[in-house]
């Protein structure tokens, strides 16, 4: 079975190409700034106050700078990367990197505030002591990560950052914060992910895991979801364009028969198809199912798509 390769970078506060952002936010409440977060790059830091009495509302919360939890957690569930139940993937390299008020404990033991993935609740690739560490950056050669404990500073906590490379199997992935019940705690940073999963048609449609994907269990037969709505694989084109038609009539969609090599566009015509995505794909051809009766439609579905997976796409100064 030949496999076909999906990434995704997420960022929560800073952005993966930038050597050392000074992304903090304030945790002190004796200071007057309290609850303001400051180099914020790229989508928004996370802050943990459960005090909605005496903080109803942070100030990074009111600049959009931040999500804010009011409950603690041992470990939070940030997002889902992918979830392809019945089909096989293969979790091959990921980065992550976190600014906040802690950091790595002196033996790799716990990562506290480090957003990582994980195909299970747990942080699987940590819990057994390093005890030959002396100096920063640390290589495990068992599990084969590389860990940095402030590698630069930031004005306000630590940071910390986590590079792993191998060969995973795993059917879902979450992305995963080890926050250990701590209350008035901010984290930011940016995790990066590649995987392999099984050559399959895919699905071109963003989705809400929460509240589109996992309600339907029509989609979930169909295909497997993933956060870039691109590498979305399932069993038989023409089963995905039907559950496409019955359920998102009145949205725009793709799919990509890897039997033909055809793309089926929905509520959509070739150019509103992103570059990026021909090149992805390699389609040999692209049949129009039904053309966007609102121009609307279509500039919505490749908005999203540029969007979720921006990392695709070179930064305008270098362009």
């Amino acid at each position: 079975m030949p496999f076909a390769s999906g990434q995704v970078a997420i960022y929560y506060g800073t952005y993966g190409g930038t050597r050392s952002p000074n992304t903090y936010c304030v945790h002190d409440t004796s200071r007057s700034d309290y609850g303001k977060c400051y180099g914020i790059e790229s989508g928004k830091a996370y802050f943990v106050q459960t005090d909605t009495t005496t903080y109803p509302t942070l100030p990074c919360e009111a600049e959009g700078k931040c999500t804010r939890f009011t409950s603690t957690a041992s470990t939070r569930t940030l997002t889902t990367i992918f979830s392809y139940t019945g089909k096989q993937a293969i979790l091959q390299y990921f980065q992550t990197r976190s600014h906040s008020p802690y950091g790595l404990d002196p033996n790799i033991g716990q990562v506290i505030l480090v957003p990582i993935p994980s195909p299970t609740s747990s942080i699987w690739f940590i819990g057994t002591h390093n005890y030959e560490i002396s100096t920063w950056p640390v290589y495990e050669p068992v599990l084969n990560y590389k860990a940095y404990l402030n590698p630069y500073t930031i004005s306000v906590g630590n940071v910390s950052i986590i590079r792993w490379s191998g060969s995973m199997f795993c059917s879902s992935l979450p992305l995963i914060a080890a926050e250990a019940n701590y209350n008035n705690v901010w984290y930011a940073g940016v995790t990066s992910v590649v995987w392999a999963y099984e050559a399959s048609p895919l699905a071109l449609i963003p989705l809400d895991y929460e509240r589109e994907y996992i309600p339907y269990q029509e989609i979930r037969n169909a295909f497997g979801y993933s956060i870039n709505g691109v590498d979305q694989p399932g069993w038989n084109a023409d089963d995905i364009i039907n559950t496409l038609r019955e359920l998102f009539p009145d949205r725009a969609w793709a799919v990509l028969d890897d039997r033909t090599y055809a793309l089926y566009l929905y509520n959509l015509t070739p150019d509103y198809v992103p570059d990026w995505l021909v090149d992805k794909l390699n389609p040999i051809g692209m049949k129009v199912l039904q053309p966007p009766s609102d121009s609307s439609i279509a500039k919505a579905w490749m908005d999203e798509l540029n969007r979720r997976n921006a990392y695709n796409q070179l930064p305008s100064e270098v362009i």
